[in-house]
């Protein structure tokens, strides 16, 4: 596209002249294609030269929804610049009202705007009739503009969920994983299939479909044990846990089997050939929330179940038998249960015995595990809480030094991006480093050292794991980034000796782990 306006960078920008400096602000949502920042970029142009302006810098916010702030990096940077002084620029071009935002709450988009004001710097919207100049006029069409923006998402939030809600009384999927021992088919418009997509995929057409299918023989056998182990031979969803991760069995999610997963697989009303939508709903970014049965749609017979009906159904009738089970009077009864057949207290005994509610519910319930082994007259073993105590300490360390690093690698002019769900590192979108707290332990049949831990199916090649100091197990004293290929093992011990086989691969600083990373990276890449 020859004519194509491009949006070029501060640099190409600058001119000597003694017109006024301006910023630009350009913002498209992904469904807004007439709002291009080409288009913009262009009315901005114009604007600018009428009004003898010279654009000096540029914010943008490609596919970034007007409804809130948050992860609009463009808008986000524009406000702390002007905030923090550091702006060059007295204007604000921006292409019109709807472009700064739409704001659900209209006051709002107009604190942002009152901030820029409050600096110095007016914000002009370059594509609307009226001269942002504070004049009664201009206020009145201003906010008026606001609220028309805010209501064009309300209106087309409505149209969007009753579009979804038809489609998904047709038996169509409505986005979002597949589930375990299920996966998504895609289906062109006259019903014909186009393949079976992977994880991450999605479709690209409009006029293509989704519908769910059972998954891999496997994963399905193991679906019917969950529920058989569940219903049949009365095992506790704790138990079916245990099971599941004994033998090494990876969810979905390719990690560890928790309590909510096994809920969510035992309450999912597709084992049978069901599908259920708008159980939950989040409308125009706002919190979600759960909506009554009354408005769920569903569709029913979409193919064969892979769980018998009857044995389904009565898993969801001990599921609301145990749901509100557990009062706090016998949650208190079942921990004195546990402490006359055992001596002793600690989340992992909790964790091992049969009947016994998690020790995330015990920590939910009364504040925290100490505050629940207290009220059962148990406050002998002061040192199992440590890592109860410090495990926010060092989540929050552990943070501090991966955004401390992300810093450094992209000082560098290369990409690092830290998931912290799964706790990975991607670096040069090729170069995967999983991160992880090296505590130290001291057993009672080996010398101390410090644990290392992997999941059953790592998606990375190297652990970066961060060593803790031996007194408080809160402090980062040293690193090690081991390549997955010498963790044989679920867990490793690091040992304080240069003779370990791992001191190979210890990093005295984090500007080390920086080095080496570095290194791997230019080695990926040749």
């Amino acid at each position: 596209m020859t004519n194509a306006v491009i949006i070029r960078p501060a640099s190409d920008l600058l001119s000597p002249s003694s017109a006024g400096r301006a910023a630009q602000y350009v913002r498209m949502s992904t469904d807004h294609q007439r709002y291009s920042t080409q288009i913009q970029a262009a009315a901005i142009a114009v604007y600018a030269a009428q009004h003898e302006l010279v654009i000096v810098r540029t914010y943008g916010d490609e596919g970034r929804s007007g409804l809130r702030i948050q992860r609009r990096e463009g808008l986000i940077e524009l406000i702390d610049d002007v905030r923090s002084g550091r702006a060059d620029f007295d204007h604000i071009l921006v292409y019109d009202v709807s472009r700064w935002g739409r704001f659900q709450d209209v006051d709002e988009s107009a604190y942002y705007e009152f901030t820029c004001r409050q600096a110095g710097i007016k914000v002009c919207y370059c594509a609307e009739e009226f001269d942002n100049n504070g004049s009664v006029i201009a206020s009145i069409v201003k906010n008026i503009k606001r609220v028309m923006a805010a209501e064009y998402s309300r209106e087309l939030s409505v149209k969007v969920h009753a579009g979804a809600c038809r489609v998904a009384s047709l038996g169509f999927k409505q986005g979002g994983p597949a589930g375990y021992g299920l996966q998504r088919e895609l289906l062109d418009e006259n019903g014909r299939s186009k393949g079976i997509l992977l994880k991450g995929q999605r479709k690209h057409l409009q006029t293509d479909r989704v519908v769910i299918r059972p998954g891999a023989e496997n994963e399905q056998r193991i679906v019917a044990r969950i529920f058989r182990e569940f219903v049949v031979h009365g095992r506790s969803r704790g138990s079916v846990v245990r099971w599941l991760n004994n033998e090494e069995i990876p969810n979905h999610r390719t990690k560890p089997w928790s309590l909510a997963i096994v809920r969510q697989v035992l309450s999912n009303e597709t084992y049978i050939g069901n599908s259920v939508y708008n159980r939950m709903s989040v409308r125009l970014r706002q919190a979600k929330k759960r909506d009554p049965p009354e408005l769920w749609i569903r569709a029913t017979g979409l193919f064969e179940p892979i769980v018998d009906k009857s044995i389904f159904l009565k898993a969801q009738n001990l599921l609301e038998e145990k749901q509100g089970r557990w009062s706090n009077e016998l949650l208190l009864r079942k921990l004195r249960e546990t402490l006359s057949a055992n001596g002793k207290l600690s989340a992992s005994i909790l964790a091992g015995t049969e009947n016994v509610p998690s020790p995330a519910l015990y920590a939910h319930r009364f504040g925290s595990l100490r505050e629940a082994f207290r009220r059962v007259g148990y406050v002998d073993s002061e040192r199992s809480y440590d890592y109860a105590d410090a495990r926010k300490l060092s989540k929050a360390e552990l943070s501090r030094q991966v955004e401390t690093l992300v810093t450094h690698i992209t000082a560098r002019g290369v990409t690092a991006v830290f998931d912290a769900e799964t706790g990975v590192m991607t670096v040069a979108g090729k170069l995967a480093i999983s991160v992880r707290m090296a505590r130290y332990y001291v057993g009672r049949c080996h010398a101390p050292c410090w644990f290392v831990h992997r999941r059953t199916i790592e998606p990375a090649g190297l652990i970066l794991a961060l060593r803790l100091d031996d007194k408080t197990n809160r402090e980062v004293v040293d690193y090690f980034l081991i390549p997955l290929s010498e963790m044989a093992k679920h867990v490793i011990g690091l040992t304080a000796t240069s003779r370990s086989r791992y001191a190979v691969y210890r990093c005295p600083t984090i500007s080390d782990v920086l080095r080496v990373t570095m290194e791997k990276v230019a080695a990926s890449l040749r």
